[in-house]
């Protein structure tokens, strides 16, 4: 059995799909694989989860692309980052969608289905200066309370 956090990020799920349901009342399945998966090249909409011991799945962030790995590459030094800090060990992907309208409007639905804090985005970072630095430290705040939220 594997140890330490790499062990934890790699270990197999409990289930091999799971079901999100979007705003829309629609479910959409989606794969499941260990959230470090490099070997998923298809486009897709995808969840970065953390599973609980319970077996709940908590979505973290929700998003879409022509490029599964290259995409989670991209992510990897700040939302996959985010996502093993608040206890993040899967990746859901929904395979099915055949054009990027449709991955768009499976994302959007699955987005404003639920609230995964990495997808949350203050208005006020857009607009820099005093108001972003302001709104960056809320946004810290933030995210040490969810952590504490998930450890705890």
């Amino acid at each position: 059995m594997s140890t330490g956090i790499f062990g934890l990020l790699s270990a197999p799920s409990r289930d091999r799909f799971h079901y999100w349901q979007g705003q829309s009342g629609q479910w959409w399945i989606a794969t499941v694989f260990p959230l470090f998966s490099s070997h998923i090249t298809d486009a897709s909409v995808y969840v970065m989860v953390r599973r609980d011991a319970s077996g709940l799945a908590h979505p973290l962030y929700v998003g879409q692309t022509s490029d599964t790995a290259r995409r989670m590459e991209e992510h990897l030094h700040d939302k996959v980052l985010q996502a093993i800090r608040l206890g993040g060990n899967e990746l859901h992907v929904h395979l099915l969608a055949k054009t990027e309208a449709e991955r768009f409007a499976i994302e959007t639905d699955l987005r404003n289905g639920h609230n995964a804090p990495l997808n949350r985005q203050n208005s006020a970072a857009v607009f820099g200066g005093l108001l972003g630095l302001g709104a960056n430290y809320r946004n810290q705040q933030h995210q040490k309370s969810l952590l504490g939220q998930f450890v705890g």
